[in-house]
């Protein structure tokens, strides 16, 4: 059974939202966490021009956000039996995690296939999952006492958790998804998960007030301030270490 407090993150970050609180009540809240994970702005970048929005409000208090994505993170438990599930995922969010040998940032999968509402990416590779019993994950169906999407049969994997990935050619099956030009799948792969792994803690920089900046920035289309990429750059790198050592 969950804490009250990581029901509410885990609800917040599926989009079961409900009210204006521009924090609380953002449905696409993880389009700005997940980007938090990953190095540099390419990720934001990307995901402003696919016409997704940064949400500034996410960034406007850096300890309710630490305190939510620490609930979130607490609410991992070991899988009580191998899953496999699937992904739709950004071929360059696939790259990224192929470069580094691990998750960067919370992957959603589906026990359900491969998600017709997730291939709105331009670029697009497969993946399927085999998730070993033990596994650090989040089954929705399991952890929440009413899931909004039950449908997508969603298993969350936390960031850096080790990937072994084998590709193939994508199955001709496959061949019939695609991204948002209308261009199939450029790659297919197996991935397994291992075990979590630390990124090195780096020194405490303070970057929340240069991300919103950028958000809105990206959001009007817009070239954000360099100085501003270099220290929001440098603090979602030195705040989401902290996060995932204390795991």
């Amino acid at each position: 059974m969950l804490t009250e407090d990581q029901l509410n993150a885990v609800r917040w970050y599926t989009g079961d939202v409900e009210g204006d609180d521009p924090f609380w009540g953002d449905p696409k809240a993880y389009v700005g966490v997940n980007a938090l994970f990953f190095p540099g702005i390419g990720t934001e970048t990307l995901r402003a021009a696919e016409g997704k929005r940064l949400n500034p409000a996410l960034l406007a208090d850096e300890e309710r956000l630490r305190e939510t994505l620490r609930a979130l993170l607490s609410a991992f438990t070991p899988a009580a039996r191998e899953l496999q599930t699937s992904r739709v995922e950004r071929l360059s969010d696939y790259e990224a995690m192929k470069a580094a040998g691990h998750t960067l940032s919370f992957t959603s999968t589906s026990e359900n296939g491969f998600l017709a509402a997730y291939s709105d990416r331009r670029g697009i590779a497969l993946l399927r999952f085999r998730i070993p019993a033990g596994t650090p994950v989040i089954r929705m169906a399991d952890a929440l006492p009413y899931y909004a999407k039950s449908e997508e049969a969603e298993v969350l994997l936390p960031p850096g958790l080790a990937l072994m990935l084998t590709e193939s050619p994508v199955p001709e099956a496959y061949l019939h998804i695609r991204d948002a030009d209308g261009t199939p799948p450029q790659c297919y792969a197996q991935a397994v998960p291992g075990k979590l792994v630390c990124p090195q803690l780096t020194q405490a920089t303070d970057g929340a007030a240069a991300g919103m900046r950028i958000f809105s920035a990206l959001n009007s289309g817009k070239k954000p301030d360099p100085a501003d990429v270099e220290i929001y750059s440098s603090w979602k790198s030195s705040m989401t270490a902290s996060l995932l050592h204390a795991l």
